[in-house]
């Protein structure tokens, strides 16, 4: 009997991404979506959890692709995308379509060798502690730059610091941004929703 509880359980689940998409789309816009989206989209939900973000990502891009005002942004290579992405890199970008955060990093100047240390960060406004791993916030910024969503750009010219008498430069404040590219902010219209689900908050809370 295991093999057909799976399977309805299975299509428990599909009927309830199905109702999730019809509420976004009125039946008069509905459309048929196009292959190279809605198979990836399709193989994509099969792997994850109904309740993780990242199904939200999918069951939004799906609708998207079915909405004759809005099908234009559903881009081919979003379904891909999401699949390589993790809950904490969603939430990243959802707080990120919202504003850009200061990411502001010191590095020591030897001044008898004239080189410069490792960056050092002493200030992230990005909301870290509601990451599930905020430990990893540099890492998944790496990440999403890699995918062209995000990024951390340096704003303006680096501030130099000077200590002692007579005044000896030890080191530079690098002020940056963490934001999403043009790209990322397409992504984002398209397939991030406008509320966390409740598991996303809670995790982020308990992390």
């Amino acid at each position: 009997m295991l093999p057909i509880e799976y399977l309805a359980a299975q299509s428990d689940r599909w009927q309830r991404y199905l109702e999730r998409i019809a509420k976004q789309v009125p039946e008069e816009r509905r459309i048929k979506a196009h292959p190279q989206v809605a198979g990836p989209v399709l193989e994509g939900l099969r792997y994850v959890d109904e309740y993780n973000v990242i199904a939200d990502l999918f069951v939004n891009l799906l609708a998207r692709a079915i909405d004759h005002d809005r099908v234009s942004e559903a881009h081919p290579a979003f379904a891909s995308i999401i699949s390589q992405l993790s809950s904490d890199e969603a939430q990243i970008i959802f707080w990120l379509q919202k504003k850009h955060y200061v990411y502001r990093q010191y590095s020591a100047f030897n001044s008898e060798q004239g080189t410069f240390s490792a960056r050092q960060v002493i200030e992230n406004e990005f909301p870290t502690g509601r990451l599930i791993f905020p430990e990893n916030f540099s890492v998944y910024m790496d990440h999403l730059y890699s995918l062209n969503l995000a990024g951390i750009w340096q704003e303006g010219n680096q501030e130099p610091i000077f200590e002692g008498e007579p005044a000896i430069q030890t080191g530079v404040n690098i002020t940056s941004y963490a934001q999403l590219t043009s790209f990322g902010r397409m992504f984002a219209k398209a397939c991030v929703p406008e509320e966390l689900p409740d598991s996303v908050i809670k995790s982020g809370e308990t992390a």
